[in-house]
């Protein structure tokens, strides 16, 4: 039985591959990795031999000797991390026999020789993302042909293209680079605590190359909420006074801090994060404005003695139908980008407390008016003038971790608060702060639609009597 040809045909391999497994699902673990097979394990000789049929009915060849140097395999560049690393289980991660050398090897975290960037963010839970880093090794050696490196990380804190546990990669025996990526999944307890271990052939080959990496993170997540002035009902306006110029409803600020300790901010994986507001305005009515003490205008011809019959007062509701995200365009999917409110974390250079206010307002018509008709004719307007108006929406505030070069946003915790002011009411009216900021247990809205679209809808607002039941009679007299 002849060697294979070197290097190995890719596609032969990954249909090769997709065959052996799908045939063997006790070679495929718990996590959905594919186990490699044993190069010299005799009880595995049988299914070595199944995996070379399969190859070579797929396109791959034996090798004829001598075999010439293959030429060098070009950098694969980024290429995209769905395929995953099981279709490229190449030269010997499947059941080919490992008997060629394999270089040592170097590791560039992010494509460069510092080490101060030797950094990966942990993923997000809400909304679910991993942010990536690319990365890329190279043989430096010089071995007579190209061989399988697989990328093992023992401490878990670390996940290769496709998130998975390993990866396998040809590289090329004339030192060419060949890149992969890079994801956090448990955040790092000290700098450098999560390990790349390289291997010849497979996971558990012979040690070619090392590289340590720190998955950083965001502890000490904080919302904090501050109820701001009272509400007044003036000037066309149901507000705080804000805007322009008077005291808000409410101030926010939100700060977490960067660990472990020792992460260099200046590293590009860093330095493009600030710490911001998400904010969601949940559904429901956000504005109730009554009138009352009506009075009729009738028209000049309108009968002597027509009677009208009209509600004693009108209402205007407006309603939120959908939780949306309560920003615009312009400043999505954050709550505001003002420089007060987008700062860097707590322990990088110039972090601290973001700070911003909100200010739920309303305008209120002073009056309303409604045609009304006598035997099926309209003889008079009919005006309304205001009684009351209310202030009304329930929002949650997160604490959020901004990437200002993919515009992705991870929150960390969320606070909620309310208003339900009255202009009819007695006492002061002013908003409610719950009493703490709590755990992140679902997914805010980060996109559209925004919240001012959706509350300047007039599709959202109804004008109906109070009580229809509830009316009063007029006559032209």
């Amino acid at each position: 039985m002849g060697q294979l040809e070197n290097p190995l045909n890719p596609a032969a391999v990954q249909k090769a591959d997709d065959a052996f497994y799908a045939n063997h699902k006790e070679m495929i673990d718990a996590d959905g990795n594919r186990i490699p097979l044993s190069a010299t394990d005799p009880a595995q000789a049988g299914m070595r031999a199944e995996w070379r049929r399969l190859y070579l009915a797929n396109g791959g060849k034996e090798q004829a000797p001598p075999a010439p140097t293959p030429p060098p395999a070009a950098d694969p560049g980024i290429a995209d991390p769905a395929a995953g690393d099981d279709a490229t289980m190449g030269v010997c991660a499947a059941a080919v026999p490992c008997d060629t050398p394999c270089p040592e090897v170097e590791i560039q975290i992010n494509r460069t020789p510092g080490t101060n960037d030797d950094l990966v963010q942990l993923r997000s839970v809400h909304p679910p993302y991993s942010p990536m880093v690319v990365c890329r090794i190279r043989g430096t050696s010089n071995p007579p042909y190209p061989a399988t490196i697989v990328l093992t990380n023992p401490d878990g804190k670390l996940r290769f293209s496709g998130q998975n546990k390993t990866a396998a990669l040809t590289v090329p025996n004339d030192g060419t680079w060949v890149s992969f990526f890079l994801y956090g999944e448990v955040g790092s307890d000290a700098i450098g605590d999560a390990m790349i271990e390289a291997h010849c052939h497979t996971a558990t080959g012979a040690l070619m190359g090392q590289k340590k990496v720190t998955v950083f993170w965001f502890d000490q997540p904080q919302i904090n909420i501050t109820r701001g002035a009272p509400y007044v009902l003036a000037g066309g306006q149901y507000s705080t006074g804000a805007p322009p110029g008077g005291p808000p409803a409410v101030n926010l600020s939100a700060q977490a801090r960067i660990r472990p300790d020792g992460v260099d901010c200046s590293a590009p994986q860093v330095s493009k994060l600030k710490i911001g507001i998400v904010q969601t305005g949940l559904a429901g009515v956000y504005k109730r404005i009554t009138w009352g003490d009506p009075k009729p205008l009738f028209y000049a011809g309108a009968p002597a003695d027509a009677r009208i019959e009209v509600p004693k007062q009108m209402r205007l509701t407006s309603n939120q139908p959908v939780d949306v995200n309560d920003t615009d365009i312009k400043d999505g999917p954050l709550y505001d980008r003002q420089p007060s409110a987008l700062k860097p974390p707590i322990g990088c250079a110039g972090g601290g407390p973001t700070r911003t206010t909100d200010s739920p307002a309303n305008p209120v018509q002073s009056n309303y008016s409604l045609p009304a008709a006598a035997d099926g004719v309209v003889v008079a307007d009919v005006d309304y003038y205001v009684q009351s108006a209310t202030v009304e929406g329930s929002w949650l505030t997160y604490v959020a971790v901004f990437d200002t070069v993919t515009q992705q946003v991870s929150v960390l915790r969320v606070r909620g608060w309310q208003v339900h002011a009255d202009s009819s009411a007695a006492g002061p009216q002013a908003v409610t702060v719950d009493a703490a900021d709590k755990d992140v247990t679902s997914n805010p809205p980060t996109g559209g639609p925004y919240a001012n679209d959706v509350c300047n809808d007039p599709a959202n607002d109804v004008t109906a009597p109070v009580n229809a039941a509830d009316t009063v009679v007029f006559f032209n007299r």
